[in-house]
C-alpha cells in the first residue's frame, strides 16, 4: 500500500475527528446571549421546498441550489438560520459523520484522536468574536440530538468550522486545490471588475449535493451573499453591497500546533465590514490563524485585486503589477513567496501547473465576461492543451468542486454553479436589487443571465467519469481488503480514464498486493509515462518497481 495512502489515511483522522471535534473534557461555554423573539413556531411552510420565518426565507431553485434571506441580529440570525435549514443542518452533519465512519473505521482510532483534538481545539471558541459565537450558538440549538455522543451541540459546530482549516494543513492529503482567476480594466470606454473561482474542497460528492446561496441581511456591517452548507456560519466564497468580494485559496502549511481563529471565520468578517483591500487587510491582521490562507480581494472601491497571504507567522500582500490576477495555492507576496515551505510546494505540488495553464486560457479570452470565466474555470486540458485525462489534479477543473463562483463586482452580480461540481447550470444573482431578497414569492435569479451546462456534462464523456469513480472505488476496495478483480473489470477501469496516472498507480498497488509483481510493475510504469501532479506519486511508483524487482 502506497505510503502517502497510508500517511492520508492518519491525517484523515485527525482531519475529521478535530471537526467534529469529540469533547471528553472540554465544554465550551455559551457565550452571553441577548433575549430573542425567534421560535420554530413560527415556521410557515408556503410550498415545497420553500419555508419562512417573519422576513427571512428558504427555498430551492429549479437548478438545485438552496437560496436563502436572512436578517436580524446575530443570536436572532443563528436561531432564524437553525429553524430554516434544521434539515439542510442534520442531513449535512449525517454526511460528515458518514464520510468519517467510512474512512475511518477503527473506533479505537476514532476515539483515542478525537480526545486528542479536543484537548488541541480546547479554547477554540476564544479566537471567534462574540458576533459569531452568538450567531453560531442560535445555530446549534438545531442540531440533532442523534450526534450528541460525539459532543455538545455547541462544541460540534465550533469545530465544524475548523475542519475547513485543518484540512487546508494536510494538503498532502490533496482536499484542496482552488484556482482564481480575475481581471479588472477602467477607463472613459470601458469598466469592468470580474472574476471566477473553483473552490475544490472535497469531502465525497454527497458534502456538495445541497449548497446554499445565502444572501445576510445583518443588523451590523454590510449585505452580502455567500455560498455556503448547512450549520456552516463562515464565508469561502462572497461578495457585499459595495463591490468587494472575496474568495479562499489554501496555501502550504505545517502541521498545526496550537488553535487559532478558523480563516473562514476571518473571511466572514471581512466580507460583513471591509469595503477597500486596506480595510479587509486590517481586519485580517487582527486575527492568528492556525493555518495558511491566501484571500482573494477584489475591491469596486479601490478599482483593484491583491491577495492577502497570511501564514500563522506572518502577513504579506501580493498585488499583480497587471490587471489580471491568478491565484492557485502558493505564495506570491514578497513577504511569503521565497519561503522554503513555499518553493518547495512549488516545486513538488501541481499548483504551477494550474497557475500557468491559467496564464495561458486568460491571454486567449477576447472578453472577460461571465461565460468565457466559466469555461475556463470548466477546462480540464493541461499546460498546451495536454490531455491530462479525468480529473488530473494539474486541470483546472477536477472534476471534484464544491462550487464555481463567477463575480462581477462592477454590475454586483454573482454566478453560482449547481451541483455536480462546475458542470451544471450557474444561475446569477444581482446585489444591486436588494428588494428582490427580501420578498420570498419572486424569483431571486437572473434567469437571461444563467450560464448553461458544460457541454461535457451532457455528454458520453459524463458518464464515463462516473463510471471511473465507481470502478476506483472498487479498484481501492479490493487492494485494502486483497480481493480479486475479474480481468474484465480492470480492462474496463482502464478504458474509463486511460490518459490520467492515477488509473495506473491504483492497478499497480492492487496486483502488489496479488503478489503479481510483474503486471504491477508494468501498471506503474504506464503510470510514470503520464502527466503526474506530485513529485511524491512519482517517487512513489518509482520506488514500488524498485522493491518488486527485487
Amino acid at each position: 500500500m502506497k505510503k502517502r495512502y497510508l500517511v492520508s489515511g492518519i491525517l484523515l483522522i485527525i482531519l475529521v475527528i478535530g471537526a467534529i471535534g469529540f469533547v471528553v473534557r472540554v465544554v465550551y461555554a455559551a457565550p452571553p446571549l441577548p433575549p430573542s423573539s425567534v421560535a420554530p413556531n413560527q415556521l410557515e411552510v408556503v410550498s415545497d421546498n420553500h419555508y419562512r420565518l417573519g422576513n427571512s426565507w428558504l427555498k430551492k431553485s429549479k437548478h438545485g441550489n438552496w437560496e436563502s434571506y436572512i436578517e436580524g441580529s446575530a443570536y436572532d440570525r443563528g436561531k432564524t438560520i437553525g429553524i430554516l435549514h434544521q434539515q439542510l443542518i442534520q442531513d449535512q452533519e449525517q454526511v460528515f459523520v458518514d464520510e468519517i465512519n467510512n474512512n475511518v473505521s477503527s473506533w479505537f482510532l476514532r476515539k483515542t484522536l478525537m480526545m486528542g483534538i479536543a484537548w488541541f481545539n480546547r479554547d477554540l471558541d476564544q479566537y471567534i468574536p462574540l458576533e459569531y459565537r452568538q450567531e453560531i450558538y442560535g445555530v446549534s440549538e438545531y442540531f440533532a440530538d442523534e450526534y450528541d455522543y460525539i459532543g455538545p451541540k455547541y462544541n460540534r459546530i465550533i469545530n465544524y468550522h475548523a475542519a475547513h482549516d485543518i484540512g487546508h494543513a494536510v494538503q498532502n492529503m490533496h482536499l484542496v486545490g482552488c484556482t482564481s482567476v480575475g481581471m479588472w480594466h477602467f477607463s472613459d470606454t470601458a469598466q469592468f471588475m470580474r472574476s471566477g473561482r473553483n473552490f475544490d474542497f472535497y469531502f465525497g460528492d454527497e458534502f456538495a449535493k445541497n449548497k446554499i446561496v445565502l444572501f445576510c441581511n445583518p443588523d451590523e456591517g454590510y449585505k452580502y451573499l455567500s455560498v455556503t452548507w448547512g450549520g456552516f456560519c463562515g464565508v469561502v466564497s462572497g461578495m457585499n453591497e459595495h463591490g468587494l468580494s472575496i474568495t479562499l485559496n489554501s496555501a502550504i502549511s505545517e502541521i498545526p500546533t496550537q488553535s487559532g481563529t478558523p480563516v473562514s471565520i476571518i473571511a466572514r468578517d471581512i466580507l460583513q465590514y471591509a469595503q477597500t483591500i486596506a480595510e479587509a487587510q486590517a481586519i485580517a491582521d487582527r486575527y492568528d490563524s492556525f493555518v495558511s490562507e491566501l484571500f482573494t480581494i477584489s475591491s469596486l472601491q479601490d478599482r483593484q485585486m491583491a491577495v492577502i497571504e497570511k501564514s500563522p507567522e506572518r502577513t504579506g500582500l501580493y498585488v499583480p503589477p497587471s490587471d489580471t490576477l491568478i491565484v492557485t495555492n502558493h505564495y506570491q507576496s514578497p513577504e511569503l513567496k521565497n519561503l522554503p515551505l513555499n518553493l518547495e510546494h512549488m516545486n513538488a505540488s501541481e499548483s504551477v501547473d494550474r497557475y500557468t495553464r491559467a496564464q495561458e486560457l486568460s491571454s486567449r479570452m477576447e472578453s472577460c465576461a461571465p461565460v468565457p470565466l466559466a469555461a475556463l474555470l470548466r477546462n480540464q486540458a493541461g499546460i498546451h492543451d495536454k490531455d491530462l485525462g479525468l480529473g488530473n489534479p494539474k486541470a483546472i477543473n477536477q472534476l471534484l468542486a464544491h462550487h464555481a463562483v463567477i463575480f462581477d463586482n462592477v454590475q454586483r452580480r454573482v454566478w453560482v454553479s449547481n451541483y455536480p461540481f462546475q458542470e451544471n447550470t450557474f444561475d446569477a444573482y444581482d446585489l444591486s436589487h436588494f428588494e428582490r431578497w427580501t420578498q420570498d414569492d419572486v424569483s431571486v435569479t437572473i434567469d437571461s443571465l444563467e450560464i448553461a451546462p458544460d457541454p461535457f456534462y451532457l455528454s458520453e464523456g459524463f458518464q464515463t467519469f462516473k463510471r471511473f469513480k465507481q470502478l476506483k472505488e472498487q479498484v481501492i476496495h479490493a487492494t485494502n481488503q486483497e480481493l480479486p478483480l475479474t480481468p474484465k473489470l480492470v480492462e474496463e477501469f482502464v478504458a474509463s480514464n486511460p490518459q490520467y496516472y492515477e488509473t495506473y498507480r491504483l492497478l499497480g498497488n492492487y496486483f502488489a498486493v496479488q503478489n503479481k509483481s510483474q503486471l504491477a510493475i508494468d501498471y506503474y510504469k504506464q503510470g510514470l509515462a503520464k502527466d503526474i501532479a506530485y513529485t511524491e506519486d512519482r517517487d512513489y511508483m518509482i520506488e514500488q518497481i524498485k522493491l518488486l524487482s527485487e
